[in-house]
C-alpha cells in the first residue's frame, strides 16, 4: 500500500517547556487529485446555472480546494508540570486536545499496533494516552531523549519505576 501522506516534525525550545508540531501533508498528487474531484463537481453543479462561465467556477474551486486541503497537524508542549497534545488524533478532520499531567506518567513509549493508532504514548498506571501522532519509532526516540534531557528530574523518576533487566529476565524464565 502507498503512503498518501509525509510526515515531518519540527521541535522547539521554549523557555519553560518543549512543543513538538508534526505535520503530515498529503502527497502532490493526492491534492492534485482531490482539487479535480471538486472541480468537476462544481462544473457540474453551475454548467446549467450560469451556462459558459461554470468552467471559470470550477477552476477557483480547484484552486481553493488545492490551497486548502493540506493535511493533518499535531502539537505536543511539554512542561514539567503537563503534556498537553492537541491535533489530529484518529479520525480526519477530528480535532482533540489532551492533558496528561507528568506526575501521573511512568514512561513515554513508541507503540504502532495493528488496529491502534501509531505514534508516542504517555503510559500512566492507569491507562495510556496517545499523545503525538504520525511519528516513526526513530522521531519517538528522538523526541524521549529530548523531553528527558529537558525535565532530568522527570527522566530520572520514570527510571527509577522501570523494572530492572534482572527481575525482567527472572520473570521470563518463570513463565
Amino acid at each position: 500500500m502507498k503512503k498518501i501522506m509525509v510526515a515531518k516534525y519540527e521541535m522547539t525550545h521554549l523557555r519553560n517547556g518543549l512543543r513538538i508540531c508534526v505535520r503530515k501533508d498529503l502527497k502532490l498528487w493526492t491534492r492534485i487529485l482531490i482539487a479535480s474531484l471538486f472541480a468537476v463537481v462544481a462544473l457540474l453543479a453551475t454548467n446549467g446555472l450560469i451556462g459558459n462561465w461554470g468552467w471559470l467556477v470550477a477552476v477557483i474551486v480547484a484552486i481553493g480546494v488545492f490551497a486548502g486541503v493540506r493535511g493533518s497537524v499535531a502539537e505536543l508542549r511539554a512542561t514539567n508540570v503537563e503534556f498537553v497534545a492537541k491535533g489530529n488524533f484518529g479520525r480526519q478532520g477530528s480535532r482533540i486536545t489532551r492533558i496528561v499531567c507528568t506526575g501521573d506518567v511512568r514512561r513515554l513509549e513508541f507503540r504502532d499496533v495493528a488496529g491502534q493508532n501509531s505514534g508516542l504514548y504517555a503510559v500512566t498506571t492507569r491507562s495510556s494516552q496517545f499523545i503525538l501522532p504520525f511519528i516513526d519509532y526513530g522521531e519517538a526516540m528522538e523526541i524521549i531523549r529530548a523531553i528527558e534531557a529537558r525535565f532530568p528530574g522527570l527522566a530520572e523518576a520514570w527510571h527509577a519505576e522501570a523494572p530492572s533487566p534482572v527481575h525482567t529476565s527472572i520473570l521470563r524464565g518463570l513463565f
